[in-house]
């Protein structure tokens, strides 16, 4: 018995290393077929954001190119790029190929708008920042950052050709601008020449079939925004507001069912309470006489959309604001000086301003010191114009201080066919 339990044991310590033999070398060759299962997954992977990152250079470049990517080689593996538009999104779909695996990135992009802007000026000229301005939001500037005062800046700041003075001259001129959100040159955002609101013309002349009113043509329009959603609306020539039409109330929806009020070859002049999503458009100038917004007393919402936290010490989007506004010009959005905007000191306005050719201005340069313009919401415009004139020493002699509070949500939604820029913005990017 001793003998034939020596051979049991032997052969059953024989049959263990054998099965602990076998499971090692399976061990052994899964890992290795793991290696490879995951160095080709890997590859595929970074062949798909190569693909995407090439397809995203070309729509850079050219924000126009749609033609995407064939069957192109990249080391042992191919990559193919189709690019497809949802309404207003740019889809970028990059599949990476390797070795039997596949890996898929999706990239969306949007036009990057013009309300992301606080402040924007195309053109500074010798227009400058006071004492007493102050920006809470982003500022760009596709000139110089021109300095008279000690202005405040709570967002991000930038400008194509650097600051004048130059930032090391700044306290030599007794000038101490604070740049709470970072200041930055040699970035550049052109604003399209010849902006033309093409559009927005479209889309009122359509509303017209929906028995909507909002297209005009060779006239000076009067719009009083009401708090009750309605409009008041008037035709005729020039500020005297006495010798046009008889005034006409109608719902804001009924007036502009497309959300658009467009003037050609006249000026605007506006005032109220907006009570609802609008944009109203002064386009098609023959000159610098049509083609303008008329700001003739304050233009709010129902609600501020901007509201101040003391315990952040910071502005927040108010949730209970559902307006919004966007002013278009061809030339030129003005304040008027009319009674309520000089003896009343304060203008305020919420709403995102474009003015394609001109800037935003005082009408009159001999308004006294009037007080503040209280902006929540963007201003944009091809040229920096006066608001202020101010002494050697940076103060107000005439014209405005400006307290521009961004609107934040227009991070995220915008006034109605609000311009674009002509570059694109990532909004997502899936693997």
């Amino acid at each position: 018995m001793g003998g034939k339990a020596t051979v049991l044991l032997v052969l059953g310590f024989s049959l263990i290393f054998l099965v602990v033999g076998y499971n090692f070398g399976n061990l052994t060759n899964r890992s290795v077929d793991n290696s490879v299962s995951y160095f080709s997954r890997t590859s595929a992977y970074n062949i798909a954001g190569s693909g995407a990152n090439m397809a995203l250079n070309q729509i850079f470049i050219d924000p126009t190119w749609t033609t995407g990517i064939n069957n192109l080689a990249i080391g042992e593996g191919l990559v193919n790029v189709s690019v497809t538009s949802s309404s207003d999104v740019l889809i970028v779909t990059s599949i990476g190929s390797f070795n039997g695996e596949s890996s898929t990135v999706i990239v969306k992009l949007k036009a990057s708008n013009f309300a992301k802007y606080a402040w924007y000026a195309g053109n500074m000229s010798s227009k400058v920042f006071v004492t007493g301005d102050t920006i809470w939001g982003p500022l760009h500037t596709e000139s110089k950052l021109n300095i008279g005062g000690s202005p405040v800046f709570w967002g991000k700041v930038t400008a194509l050709k650097g600051m004048n003075p130059s930032e090391k001259n700044l306290a030599k001129n007794g000038y101490y601008p604070e740049f709470h959100g970072g200041y930055e040159s040699g970035v550049s955002v052109p604003i399209p020449n010849n902006y033309q609101f093409t559009d927005q013309k479209a889309a009122a002349i359509d509303g017209l079939a929906s028995g909507g009113a909002s297209y005009f043509t060779g006239t000076d329009v009067w719009l009083t925004f009401n708090a009750d959603g309605t409009v008041t609306y008037r035709t005729g020539s020039g500020s005297d507001s006495s010798t046009y039409s008889t005034p006409i109330t109608q719902s804001l929806s009924t007036f502009a069912p497309n959300n658009i009020i467009y003037v050609g070859y006249g000026n605007v002049y506006t005032s109220g309470t907006v009570n609802g999503r609008i944009t109203i458009a002064a386009g098609e100038s023959s000159g610098s006489g049509h083609g303008n917004v008329y700001l003739v007393d304050d233009l709010v919402y129902t609600q501020p959309p901007m509201i101040w936290d003391p315990s952040i010490n910071n502005y927040v989007v108010n949730e209970a604001s559902t307006d919004m506004l966007g002013i278009l010009a061809s030339n030129n959005v003005r304040i008027a000086n009319t009674t309520a905007n000089v003896q009343d000191k304060d203008i305020n306005l919420h709403a995102a301003i474009f003015a394609a050719q001109g800037g935003f201005e005082m009408d009159d340069k001999t308004i006294p010191p009037s007080g503040t313009l209280k902006l929540m919401g963007s201003a944009v415009a091809a040229k920096e114009e006066q608001i202020a004139i101010a002494d050697n020493s940076g103060n107000i002699t005439n014209g405005y201080k400006r307290h521009v509070v961004y609107d934040e949500r227009m991070l995220t939604t915008v006034p109605p066919l609000f311009p674009t820029t002509d570059q694109f913005e990532i909004i997502s990017w899936y693997e």
